[in-house]
């Protein structure tokens, strides 16, 4: 739902006079909307002269100064990932993320009711100053007067409740005319900008900024004739209205948000930017000190036994594992421990209350009813918040396998940089989080099958075995058993671009994910129903034992996701926004001792993003890609769907694992595809016929240079080869049966 700022504008231009906001909030309404003096979508400059007076004359009628400012407050948490996989184990790690996504999206939000709500005497009017709060960010609307000392109560609060997060805020004012028509409009529009372009030598610094806007955006769909009237006499050649296209689309509110986003970059660098002092928590470590096991970098105040363990915590490290305890609903006497140590700090009602599990349990009683997980628990509505991993591994089959999975948006930055005011900001956000959520909860009542039943040393007790750390705005991070996090990443994607798909429209030139197959000729979800993605979701997925380090994994996620992104760019190149995927399955940690780009070098002469690859030196055989990975997502649910396939034609595990073998240890590409036509040649009708329905006819990628497939490889180029079989062969045991297979 769309909300209008004009009246938490009018506020805030009043704060501290007593004067009605009421005649101030119809002018500030007039200059946020989209039209400006005899309807023009495009105003020029005496247009905004015009609405400049307009404005000015309203503030003077009220008794008002004419050059009234508001300020807009923005922060957040920095180096968010230092502060939440500091802790080696899931238990803090939940409890800290938990804290930081407490403090922005809850305790800031009381911040602003504590400081205005008296003032205003209205308390849904300072809901409305907040913009967005969430994904890791604040933006909020604020009397010019309390900017700065709002901005300084940011950082004082992070640290106030987490201790060692590191944060930054800061704040600036604005005329009300910039909240529409970016930074300082009156002093600088299309007749100073046009007179600039016209220089060559300045023209090169304002195709930076300046640069072009994309097809969907308010610039891009102005016509010549909307935009001609308010060029200047002289200036209404078509590369004049070209480059006004440049730059009406930069003059927008979101030029403020970069001109913050930059304040913010320059105070998180810890360079001086006019604002107060920062001050950022230490904790020397004293060579006689106990390290704390969680941080290994602060001494420990406190020693004891948490759940059955002895641990030694810092009070940072105590606050992780007391709000993780606290959101898993632990009683009283669990937390005892750090109640009756650390008596000045605990856990606020409201942050008892946002967990996810309650929110998930909400989902199932509502709107994911129907779900096949809600359908399971019909006997089973007590089932409580997995503890550890070792709980979610237990629901794998194979047992004691986890996956992790990481995903985020694609070109988020971009489209908010083409947000023209406060109501696009705060809808798209809201977009944003509400399909992130849906998703998740989605693609876990789909496919995670249903609570389990693990060994507690009270006892049996039923589980919801997933975990999830974090959903904000776009970006989401969660663990699942092992063997269904592909199809849960698989559904999260659909479920959260159909979504956005249907809220904000996609380019006018954008392709249907029906469109773009790819390599894949099969058909799936995303052929069968197709869409128009706008705004992509792009993930990483890791699948490792239970036992594996989580730090080490979420770096393997995040390292898969970029590789994802790069994909998805090519894609975009191609006119389709959707994501895409790439992922690795770890049968040891062994597996990987550096990164993903240095062992997929090593293992499948991958050099990956794809080009023209040409011939190894000295080598006449086309140089050969032992895998296909990233993925679009048609592509991977074409890789599962030929894995089930085959599982479902009960296809002979040695032949699987004799071709990728062989594939490894033979040159060139004659040799792999005699030997698989010759294992073909020798299945059960039955199952050469799974085979070649579903990968040989399936797996038919237009046709690239005149050159057809060799199976098991595809061309790539002119004269290189790639394959799926090594990815089929990897993720073979951890694809879960359809449910009618089950």
């Amino acid at each position: 739902m769309s909300v209008d700022f004009s009246r938490a504008v009018a506020a805030c231009l009043t704060y501290g006079t007593g004067v009605d906001p009421a005649p101030i909030e119809v002018v500030v309404r007039q200059v946020l909307s989209d039209r400006v003096a005899h309807d023009s979508l495009l105003p020029s400059a005496d247009d905004l002269i015009a609405l400049d007076n307009t404005f000015r004359r309203a503030l003077v009628d009220a008794g008002l100064a004419p050059d009234l400012q508001v300020a807009l407050v923005y922060g957040g948490p920095t180096r968010i990932k230092g502060y939440v996989f500091e802790a080696p184990k899931l238990p803090e790690i939940r409890g800290a993320s938990a804290l930081l996504d407490w403090v922005n999206e809850e305790r800031l939000r009381q911040l602003w009711h504590e400081r205005l709500d008296a003032a205003f005497g209205d308390r849904d009017l300072v809901v409305r100053c907040i913009i967005y709060a969430g994904g890791g960010a604040f933006l909020a609307f604020a009397p010019a007067a309390l900017g700065a000392d709002l901005a300084a109560a940011i950082e004082r609060e992070f640290t106030e409740h987490t201790l060692t997060a590191n944060s930054a805020a800061v704040a600036a004012q604005f005329n009300v005319i910039e909240l529409r028509y970016g930074r300082n409009p009156l002093a600088f529009w299309l007749d100073e900008f046009l007179a600039a372009w016209d220089d060559a030598l300045l023209r090169a610094e304002l195709e930076r900024y300046y640069y072009p806007p994309p097809g969907d955006s308010f610039a891009a769909l102005l016509t010549s004739d909307q935009i001609m009237p308010a060029l200047p006499a002289g200036k209404r050649t078509t590369a004049h209205i070209e480059a006004a296209r440049r730059f009406v689309h930069r003059k927008t509110f979101g030029e403020l948000t970069t001109v913050l986003a930059m304040m913010f970059n320059r105070r998180r660098d810890e360079r001086g930017d006019g604002n107060a002092q920062r001050f950022i928590s230490f904790y020397p470590m004293l060579p006689w000190a106990v390290k704390c096991d969680s941080s290994d970098v602060r001494p420990a105040v406190w020693q004891g036994r948490v759940a059955g363990e002895e641990r030694a915590y810092s009070e940072a490290s105590a606050r992780k594992r007391y709000v993780g305890q606290i959101i898993k609903r632990d009683d009283d006497g669990a937390t005892l421990w750090y109640t009756s140590t650390f008596r000045h700090w605990r856990a606020p009602a409201t942050l008892r209350q946002r967990s996810w599990e309650q929110l998930w349990d909400a989902f199932l009683r509502h709107e994911g009813a129907s779900t096949p997980y809600a359908q399971s628990l019909t006997s089973r509505l007590d089932a409580l918040p997995a503890h550890d991993l070792h709980e979610i591994g237990t629901a794998s089959d194979p047992e004691r396998f986890i996956g992790i999975i990481y995903a985020d948006g694609n070109n988020v930055g971009r489209l908010i940089a083409t947000l023209r005011t406060p109501q696009d900001f705060h809808d798209v956000s809201q977009h944003l989080s509400d399909a992130a959520v849906k998703a998740v909860f989605h693609g876990l009542g789909q496919h995670l099958g249903g609570p389990v039943k693990v060994k507690r040393p009270s006892g049996d007790v039923t589980v919801h075995p997933f975990e999830i750390l974090t959903i904000g705005g776009d970006d989401l991070l969660l663990i699942v058993p092992g063997h269904c996090a592909f199809d849960v990443a698989l559904a999260i994607a659909s479920v959260f671009e159909r979504s956005l798909a249907r809220s904000i429209p996609a380019p006018p030139d954008a392709r249907a994910s029906d469109a773009l197959r790819g390599r894949y000729a099969g058909t799936t979800p995303f052929t069968v129903d197709p869409y128009t993605p706008s705004i992509g979701l792009s993930a990483g997925i890791i699948i490792a034992q239970e036992n594996t380090p989580i730090f080490f994994l979420r770096e393997l996620a995040e390292e898969a996701l970029k590789r994802a992104k790069k994909l998805a760019r090519l894609s975009a190149d191609q006119r389709y926004y959707g994501g895409a995927v790439d992922f690795m399955v770890l049968k040891s940690i062994g597996m990987v001792a550096d990164t993903i780009a240095t062992f997929r070098q090593a293992a499948f002469a991958d050099p990956f993003p794809r080009g023209e690859m040409n011939h190894r030196n000295g080598d006449r055989q086309p140089f050969r890609r032992l895998t296909a990975r990233p993925y679009t997502w048609h592509e991977f649910a074409g890789l599962l769907a030929t894995v089930r396939a085959l599982r479902h034609s009960d296809f002979p595990r040695s032949q699987l694992y004799r071709l990728r073998r062989i594939v490894d240890d033979h040159p060139g590409t004659v040799a792999t595809t005699m030997e698989y036509l010759y294992t073909r040649a020798r299945l059960s009708e039955r199952r050469r016929e799974a085979l070649v329905r579903s990968f040989e006819l399936s797996w038919q990628p237009a046709v690239t240079a005149g050159r057809r497939p060799l199976p098991p490889w595809l061309p790539v180029g002119h004269q290189s080869y790639e394959t799926i079989w090594t990815d089929l062969v990897e993720i073979y045991d951890m694809v879960a049966a359809q449910h009618e297979e089950q």
